[in-house]
Formats: structure tokens, sequence, C-alpha cells
């Protein structure tokens, strides 16, 4: 008997073995086969950035046979890809234009490549249009990678790609295409198809590959990350990240964590790398599993982006590069879209991919409530065209909700004043057992139809709305540079008054001044006085960097919660009989 478990046993560690690939390969674990052992090792662990000197422009031509080089970075490092390239006669890059009403691109004839990406709709702090791109940066390089036995890896950022035309220009409704070619020495042909339209910020890209085995891998390849767009530049860095959409994961890669590479296989959605309003991102179409890799490290600022800008510039500026890559397969294919614009949640969410996810408004339900009030704002703003004003409308019918809550809350409040003296006895009566203290003083409040807790209902209402609220001022691109009036000239930021060469805060002493009087009217315990003055004081710390949109919103809450007070205390006095007339006795009588 023990003799056939042993053998029963070495039988199923066998039949565990041999499906062990097939179980990686299924999960998405399994080694990427274009990959040596050699590169695999090496993408286990952080790339330093090395210097050295960048490729000349080629033309892909007949030439000798390949030789094995490292393509250099534009951000000064090595690329560690270990592409084969060929020699080849130089050519001069020729940049095709690109207009729509939303967007002005170039695309180099130099491999085929975004050079620069400018949102027409959206300003710099200077009055020029946001770029995209760090001025080093590359976007959608293609390598191939070959899977049979001379196991190269073709990066064809260095060869001339053939245009079918030298400029692009649409308008709002229209749609057009550019196709770039280039052929490799050895025949093959790469072709680089783009779908534009006039409406969207989203770009339909396909790669039609010819001649390479279907075995083969296309990589595309997204280098340099995203450029500042703010009027401080630590309103972007700080937010400033890699995203990559993976088995129903969100993964994320911060530069400032320190040089990481990572890769990974499986179902992919999208990877793109963001600021604080806007994204670029790549979303392959089909069911493939896709190898995807991404390098984050910070550079030197002078190498990475242009800072005009009044404040001293940083050192460092995060670094990204982005790998997507997929067989070949049979049909030469490789397609997707690239998504350039602005994080607007009702653009990003239209295509299906789940670019959403790349905004950051919270846990589910505070999302869920983001996404209604940005809704609700976006489409009250087409009615009232000034922001301030939605979000005072806002916070009156946020007001108006809870009205009925907050009357209860201080009727509760003047009942609970009004038991004092009989919350007093019973501690003193029953001072020594906490437990029939606990019992009487529940009895009491039921007798007296008293809720302890209903000054907390407001507050627990308010809790998410708020949160929300912070999430969507964060996020929302619609409130970024969105005047109200006066000094605020930008909702999504602090506001600044200068005052005596000082930048003063003017809304969140506004908001703790009024959290004061309101504190003052309310508070009638004198053992709970010194929060009258602690709470707004601390409130001022609190909100003093929050975005004056918000902080806009609860001090205009805040008025109307002392509105409410005055005028529950006028109804009050009013309801009260008034005391007996005194009896005048006359002289004589």
């Amino acid at each position: 008997m023990g003799d056939k478990r042993t053998l029963l046993a070495f039988l199923i560690i066998g039949l565990i073995l041999l499906a062990m690939p097939y179980y990686y390969e299924l999960v998405g674990i399994a080694p990427d086969p274009s990959l040596s052992q050699s590169e695999e090792s090496r993408r286990a662990e952080p790339v330093e950035a090395e210097p050295i000197a960048a490729p000349e422009f080629k033309s892909a031509v007949a030439a000798p046979a390949p030789t094995a080089i490292e393509t250099a970075d534009p951000a000064g490092g090595s690329t560690g890809r270990g592409q084969t390239a060929y020699e080849t006669r130089q050519f001069s890059a020729r940049e095709i234009e690109v207009t729509t009403p939303i967007q002005h691109m170039t695309v180099s004839t130099k491999g085929g490549v975004l050079t620069s990406v400018e949102l027409v709709s959206f300003k710099r702090h200077d009055g020029s249009p946001v770029q995209l791109l760090p001025d080093y940066g590359r976007g959608l390089a293609v390598t191939v990678a070959r899977t049979d036995t001379r196991g190269e890896a073709i990066d064809l950022a260095d060869y001339e790609f053939v245009p079918d035309r030298e400029s692009l220009h649409l308008d709002g409704d229209g749609e057009a295409t550019l196709q770039m070619s280039a052929t490799l020495p050895s025949g093959e042909v790469v072709l680089k198809r783009f779908r534009f339209r006039g409406d969207r910020y989203g770009v339909e890209v396909e790669i039609v590959t010819t001649g390479f085995a279907g075995d083969d891998i296309v990589r595309v390849h997204w280098e340099g990350g995203i450029r500042d767009a703010e009027r401080d530049w630590e309103v972007d860095k700080e937010v400033l990240s890699a995203k990559a959409y993976l088995n129903e994961s969100l993964e994320e890669f911060r530069a400032d964590d320190g040089p990481t590479t990572w890769a990974e296989k499986g179902a992919l959605k999208w990877a793109g790398v963001r600021n604080k309003y806007f994204l670029c991102a790549l979303a392959p179409t089909g069911s493939d599993r896709y190898w995807v890799e991404i390098s984050a490290r910070e550079v030197p600022v002078e190498d990475a982006s242009s800072f005009h800008r009044e404040s001293e510039s940083p050192a460092t500026w995060p670094h990204h590069d982005i790998s997507v890559g997929a067989r070949i397969s049979d049909s030469g294919m490789w397609s997707g879209l690239v998504y350039l614009g602005p994080m607007d949640y009702k653009e990003i969410s239209s295509y299906g991919v789940e670019l959403e996810r790349a905004m950051e408004l919270g846990f589910p339900v505070v999302r869920d409530i983001a996404q209604l009030l940005l809704l609700l704002f976006v489409v009250a703003y087409e009615y009232v065209p000034n922001y301030g004003v939605v979000i005072i409308l806002f916070a009156v019918c946020v007001k108006l909700l809870v009205y009925p809550l907050t009357h209860k809350s201080y009727e509760s409040a003047s009942k609970m004043q009004a038991l004092q003296p009989k919350i007093t006895a019973l501690k003193e009566k029953f001072k020594n057992d906490s437990q029939r203290l606990s019992k009487e003083t529940m009895q009491l409040y039921k007798e007296e139809g008293v809720n302890p807790l209903g000054g907390c209902l407001p507050l627990l209402l308010q809790m998410p709305i708020f949160i929300a609220l912070y999430q969507t001022f964060n996020s929302a691109v619609q409130l970024r540079q969105a005047p109200f009036g006066l000094w605020i000239d930008d909702l999504a930021r602090p506001d600044q008054l200068l005052v005596a060469g000082i930048d003063i805060h003017v809304l969140p002493l506004a908001m703790s001044a009024a959290m004061f009087f309101q504190s003052k009217m309310t508070m009638k315990d004198p053992k709970q006085a010194a929060l009258v003055y602690i709470m707004p004081a601390v409130m001022i710390v609190f909100m003093w960097q929050f975005a004056s949109g918000l902080v806009l919103y609860w001090t205009v809450f805040n008025v109307l919660q002392i509105g409410q007070q005055v005028l529950t205390n006028h109804m009050k006095n009013k309801a009260e009989p008034s005391p007996p007339a005194p009896i005048l006795k006359t002289r004589g009588k």
C-alpha cells in the first residue's frame, strides 16, 4: 500500500511539473520569448541612467549584416533594449503637421514618431498651448523583436518613414488618415497608419508589418513621459506617474520612489502617464495578451522640460518610458487607441477602455458621488457660465436638502440642554454604578424623546459630499483655471490676494470666521467653550492649501447654517409664551 501511495505521489508531482508551463502562460507570467535570459535578469533590477551618444539620422537602405547596438535615451541614459540596427545612409528628417480644432501635432519622418502634441483648447499660465510631450520625448516609437534563431530586436526609431502627405488639416467633424512606411534592408516593411478625428483626442493607430514571422513581437513605445502644464510645477510633479490597467488591476509607478523597471504580461486595457489634468495613454485593441514594461526615474530638469515660470525650477523631473508589445500574429497588425488629451471624465469614459481609472476620484462610493457631482456641475455650467456661481447654487441646494435634519439637530440640542439638570442628578445618584447610570440616562432620553446622536446626522450626510467635492476639485479639468471673480481667478487652486507683498488666502479666513460665529450661537456648554476658538483655527490650517472652489462651498454652507440658526432662534422666541404683565396697584385701593 505504501509503494502505491509513493508511486501515486510521484505521478501527481510529474503531472504538476508538466502542467506548470501552461499554467504560467494562462495567468500571464511566462517569460517574454523575445528576451534573452540576461535581459530578463537586467529587467528585474532598477535601470541606472548612463549618458551615451545619440544616434544619427538614418535611412533604411541595403547594407551589410546587422550589428547589435544599445539605443540612446534622449533623457540621458540607456534604454537597455539591446536592439539591432543596420548601417544606413543619412537623411534629412521632416516634420508632418497635423492640425485639428483641439490638437496640433507633429510627426517626424525619423522613426515615424510623435514629437509634439499641443492642446489648443488648454493654455499654460503664460497663454501658450499645453504641450504634452517633453522636449526630448518620442511618442509611438516601434521595435520588432524576432523570436527565431537570430534573436534580433530591431529599433525603427532611426529609420526614415516615408509619408503619403506633407501635412494634414481637419475641421471639427473631419476625419483623415496619415500613412508612413519604412523598408528594412532585408526587405521587411513596417507601415504606420494614424487615423485622426477633428473632435476627438483619441488617435487610432495601426502598425502593419510585412515579411516578419507571426511569432515576432511588435512593441510600441512612449518615451519621456509627460510635460508639466501648471503655473506651479509642484502641482504636476506631486501627482505625475505612470499607470497600467492590466489583468483588471491598476498599477502605478512614480519616479520619486527611485529608479525602477516593471515588466508584466496579461490582458491590458491601457498603459499611460499622467500629470495633474492630462493623460497620454496607449490602449491596444483586441483580446491578445500584451507585454507591458514601464520604467521610472528622475532626470536633470534641463534635460527633461523647459520651465517658463517666475518661480525656481526643480532640480530633477520625472521620466517615464512605456512599452506595449504583442505578437504580430497572422494579420501582421498591431492596432490600438492613443489618447492624448485632458482627463475629462465624459471624454475618456466614452472610449470604453476604462481610461477614467486614471483619474483619482477616491474609493468606489466616493468615486460614484464625485462622478455625479462633476456631471451636475458640467450641466449647470451650460446655463450658468461661472463655476463659482454653480458652486454657490450647489451649496444652497445641499443646505435645503439637509435643512430638516439640521432643524432636528437644533431641537435635539435644545432638549439636551434642558435635560442637563436631570442628567447631573443621575450622575450624582449613580456615581458609583456606571452601568446603572448608562441605563438610567438612556431611559431618560427615551422618555423625553431625545436622540443624543441627532446633531451628528447632518454632518454624516455632509462628509461623503465634502470628500467627493475634494476629489472633484482635485481632478476635474473643467475647473482648471476657471475664474469666479475679484481675486479668485482659478477655482482649482487656493485663492491668493496680495496684501503688503504677502499672499493671503481670504476664503479660509472667511470660512473660519463663519464657523466661529456659528459655534458661538450653538455652543451652550461652558466646558466646550474652548472648542469655539480651537476648531476655526484648526480649519484655517487644514484648508489653507485647498482648492478655492471647495473652500467657497464650505464658506457659503456655513453662512447658510448661521442663517438657519438665526431663523430657528427667532421662531423659538416667538413661540414661547410672553410672561404675564405685572399688576399695578393704585393708591387708596
